[in-house]
């Protein structure tokens, strides 16, 4: 099979495990909402602050250099995961041991418990992250994306089960353990690999040092999308993170699902690749299309119909997350493109370039969020949207440079999927107020008339507009519904 073929059907098949595990997620989620408190979901993504910093040196970015290296030995494989499992363990101890500190940081006393547990995710989940590179690397999505929905399909329904039960803030708690649990379980059923017990650092030779420049980049990258949910939940509570994290889970996470669809898949097929720069650039223009061409429309819809989408879903308590989710789907916009020059990075082996980039647009982001905190919630929502889009032109310029590619020559077949957009906005806007006239005003018949009515414009103005493109998409949801099938 073509590499061509490869990536089709990896896409296909990432998009459909992506869609299944994305809507079971937001399922449970609304389901969860309802039994759960808003301090509940804050009090987690307190913990979340410092279990995602740790999770930064699980891997020592070593699971992505064994994708990257044209060739890795079996001698090296085995040396990473005994690393990875030294580094899962030493983590899980150090998280616990800091339990009491980050309890007393957020004020918070029952923090204390759930830290200890949560902690011992890093250990499990260290086991599968060589297997979880191998199926990457030989292009086995089909194995991936069944590990996702299983691990989410299991964990979700016993999570809810327990907020049934009466268990509140520990049925969040058990949802990540669990999940940690089967994906480490199935990877390693599907993956098919055994470790030696051998360690050499001879082995991992060139390996070490594409690692540790990916790992500072993510640690440095971690302040810019966690030190909000620091700040939020120190100076403004656990319920203004609650509805805070819920607007970005709602919103950004999905649109970097979308990205990540492709890049998961992007990744490998750049890095066999890499030397052959034309073919590069015209499979990440390609695929950032077909990004925007999903991504800008959906961020438009959400940004209309919100106020019908919240209380539908999340039910009246939520209404307050309705202005942060409008701004957020501005943000969501930009990022679902941005994510993506990580793919240039890495498949080109410069990820010494992408840790001083992150260095600069963190710093932005956490200037961004300081400044925001004086407007609230809003604020930090509204500053954050602003440091993304100053930032974007230097991000996009410094990273098509490795390939030869100007900005502009990136960013403008994006024209059509834009106008399409917009179109989508202004007749979903214009349509919502003529229902509210004509006495339309139940959040379930406004939400279906306007999505309904959404699609069907988008898809008429993109067809007009890029009908090649527009093929494209129907052809990609025709190898969603293939793999489906298969």
């Amino acid at each position: 099979m073509s590499l061509e073929s490869r990536t089709a059907r990896g896409i296909g098949w990432t998009a459909a495990s992506q869609i299944a595990t994305l809507l079971m997620s937001i399922l449970i989620s609304a389901i969860l909402a309802r039994l759960l408190t808003p301090s509940d979901f804050g009090l987690i993504a307190m913990v979340l602050v410092f279990s995602n910093f740790a999770a930064i040196f699980s891997g020592f970015g070593l699971q992505s250099a064994i994708v990257q290296k044209q060739e890795v030995s079996d001698e090296a494989l085995s040396s990473i995961f005994w690393i990875n499992v030294g580094l899962g363990a030493l983590l899980t101890l150090a998280l616990a041991a800091s339990a009491p500190l980050i309890a007393a940081f957020y004020s918070e006393p029952r923090l204390t418990l759930i830290v200890v547990f949560m902690s011992t995710t890093f250990f499990i989940a260290s086991f599968c992250n060589v297997p979880f590179a191998l199926l990457a690397k030989r292009m086995n999505f089909r194995a991936i994306g069944i590990i996702g929905i299983c691990s989410v399909g299991i964990s979700g329904p016993i999570a809810i089960c327990l907020a049934f039960s009466g268990y509140g803030i520990w049925s969040l708690a058990w949802l990540t353990v669990l999940s940690s649990v089967f994906t480490t379980v199935f990877t390693f059923v599907y993956a098919r690999w055994v470790p030696h017990f051998l360690l050499g650092l001879q082995h991992m030779r060139g390996m070490l040092g594409y690692g540790a420049n990916l790992t500072g980049a993510s640690f440095v990258t971690y302040f810019a999308q966690n030190m909000d949910n620091l700040l939020v939940g120190r100076f403004l509570g656990s319920a203004a993170l609650g509805f805070y994290n819920l607007a970005y889970r709602l919103l950004v996470l999905p649109t970097t699902n979308i990205s990540e669809v492709f890049g998961r898949v992007m990744f490998p097929a750049l890095s066999i690749i890499q030397h052959d720069k034309q073919l590069v650039r015209f499979a990440y223009v390609r695929a950032n299309r077909y990004i925007g061409a999903i991504s800008f429309p959906l961020m438009i819809w959400v940004l209309v119909a919100a106020p019908q989408l919240v209380r539908v879903v999340y039910g009246p308590r939520w209404v307050s997350v309705i202005p942060l989710i409008q701004i957020f789907a501005l943000a969501a916009i930009e990022q679902s493109i941005s994510v993506n020059v990580s793919w240039l990075f890495t498949s080109q082996g410069r990820t010494d370039l992408m840790f001083k980039l992150s260095i600069f647009t963190t710093v932005a982001v956490v200037i961004s969020f300081v400044v925001g905190l004086r407007g609230g919630v809003e604020g930090v929502v509204i500053a954050y949207t602003v440091a993304l889009y100053l930032t974007a032109y230097p991000v996009f310029a410094i990273a098509f440079r490795l390939v030869d590619m100007r900005v502009k020559d990136a960013l403008a077949p994006l024209w059509s999927v834009t106008l399409a957009a917009f179109t989508l906005g202004i007749v979903a806007f214009l349509l919502q107020i003529s229902l509210g006239k004509l006495g339309v005003t139940r959040d379930l018949t406004v939400l279906t008339i306007v999505t309904a009515a959404s699609l069907l414009i988008y898809s008429a103005v993109l067809f007009l507009l890029d009908k090649e493109l527009f093929i494209g998409i129907v052809r990609l949801f025709g190898q969603l519904r293939s793999v489906d099938s298969a």
